[in-house]
């Protein structure tokens, strides 16, 4: 008995002599960067930005965009950041004018500000969040939080320590710290309603003394194995004033759903900046997009129930693989709805589907159910008999290469996403014409089809003429009856 105990009080004190020494490696990181006196952070950066899950195709990268400056603020004891944004879009087809974009999360809210208008993206707070966990001080903060297992490791040559936690189960971090204490390089993956847990790769580079502050000169990031960020850093201040409230549309209404009447058995649901098309069959219904993340899919489909109770979704047509566009698509799989995509886009769905989804497991992930896809190439009729709804590729769209939209033929309507965004009503139509838009009338022309409105997936339902306009073109002379 003598002997038990006096093995169990080594292994005792040789588990806390081990947890005693990680803590000792932590603490003089965070020493570092002096993390228990930094509540607040920012800096300031320029270079090049890539918009995550908006390339041309699932294959291609991200599109890139010029950074004249991002300011990023974190408030780490209200777990809020706010990034202010200067860029313009660096692709050949989409070059121009310098814009201003403001992304903000704190807690469970995410929006967007453009003027005075906010817009709720629900379905971005884990990304966002994510940014926080991984930056420099958010790191050390969560892996005392989490009591971080940490390890020496030599890696290439070189004496690492190695810092490995789970965030709340809703983020895991693996970083690497380098014999300077400056953490250089960090692998996570958080749950992302496309991709499930998606990894990131962050690269902090060479520290520099900012004024008495030590902080990357250098921020390199990739996710999905693409890269998102390459910024080099020019300001930071520590404990900066942050005030990041979220604002009360966002809090008590993150996904509001408003039906309009467009037909005879069609309606335009419309909400925030992304809206959906219900299309009513004989025997069964049809939605047109599923965007801005199950929250927003469930919502949908409520207010679906309430103009068409007696009758089931049988299709969820998905105009394009864009995240913003496609992340509430699993929301209509779990329910066994068929998803209607182009062929360019069946196989990274799939892929996704295949993937893990411990870090944000959504209803499909949880019911176990395989998603049922339903490709397509240039063109699809889903019809009953009595109803037929048309699906054409918008063809040679550099927007994306498998953009679909959707003509119905009695109600000469188009839906379509993205190639056309009418402005205001009243407002001057652009001086350089949107080079999407005059694809689609390019279209519209080569398919022959004849279309009195636009049911925009952005926007506002409008007449054709307003797409002509747009374009600089005049509308045809109206036929003699």
């Amino acid at each position: 008995m003598f002997k038990k105990l006096v093995i169990a009080f080594a292994l005792f004190a040789l588990v806390a002599f081990k947890l005693e020494a990680q803590e000792t490696e932590l603490q003089q990181i965070a020493d570092a960067l002096d993390v228990s006196t930094t509540k607040t952070f920012q800096f300031t950066g320029n270079g090049t930005f890539f918009s995550l899950g908006q390339s041309t195709s699932p294959a291609a990268p991200w599109p890139r965009s010029f950074v004249k400056s991002m300011t990023r603020v974190y408030d780490f004891t209200a777990g809020a950041m706010r990034d202010d944004w200067v860029r313009m879009a660096a692709e050949t087809q989409t070059v121009g004018p310098e814009q201003q974009a403001v992304n903000v999360v704190s807690g469970d809210h995410a929006w967007n500000v453009a003027g005075k208008d906010i817009v709720p993206r629900l379905w971005e707070v884990n990304d966002r969040a994510h940014q926080i966990v991984i930056s420099p001080h958010g790191i050390l903060r969560a892996a005392f939080a989490n009591n971080a297992g940490v390890t020496k490791k030599t890696i290439d040559g070189r004496q690492m320590t190695v810092i490995s936690f789970t965030d709340r189960g809703k983020h895991k971090v693996v970083a690497y710290a380098n014999d300077q204490n400056a953490v250089e390089r960090v692998e996570s993956w958080y749950g992302h309603p496309v991709v499930g847990d998606i990894k990131v790769a962050t690269y902090y580079g060479p520290y520099r003394d900012f004024a008495g502050v030590k902080f990357p000169s250098k921020i390199i990031q990739y996710q999905d194995d693409k890269p998102t960020l390459d910024l080099t850093v020019t300001a930071v201040r520590a404990n900066p004033p942050v005030d990041i409230e979220v604002p009360a549309n966002v809090r008590n209404d993150p996904v509001p759903v408003k039906s309009d009447k467009a037909a005879d058995g069609v309606w335009y649901i419309t909400g925030g900046s992304h809206h959906s098309a219900l299309i009513e069959m004989k025997d069964y219904l049809i939605v047109v997009e599923a965007p801005f993340g199950e929250q927003r899919s469930i919502a949908v489909m409520a207010e679906v129930k309430k103009l068409v109770p007696n009758k089931p979704i049988r299709y969820l047509v998905n105009t394009h693989h864009h995240f913003d566009h496609a992340s509430g698509i699993r929301t209509y799989a779990a329910e066994g709805i068929t998803i209607v995509t182009h062929e360019l886009n069946r196989p990274y769905f799939e892929r996704a589907a295949a993937n893990s989804w411990n870090l944000a497991p959504d209803r499909l992930a949880k019911s176990k159910k395989k998603p049922v896809f339903q490709a397509m190439g240039d063109n699809m009729v889903l019809t009953d008999g009595a109803r037929s709804v048309e699906l054409y590729q918008v063809g040679g769209n550099a927007h994306h290469d498998g953009i679909i939209m959707a003509y119905l033929r009695k109600e000469k309507i188009l839906i379509e996403a993205d190639v056309f965004t009418p402005g205001p009503a009243g407002a001057e139509p652009p001086k350089v014409p949107n080079p999407f838009s005059v694809n689609l009338e390019a279209n519209v022309r080569r398919l022959n089809i004849d279309v009195d409105r636009i049911l925009p997936l952005h926007g506002r339902i409008v007449p054709y003429s307003d797409l002509l306009g747009a374009i600089g073109k005049k509308p045809a002379p109206a036929k003699k009856e």
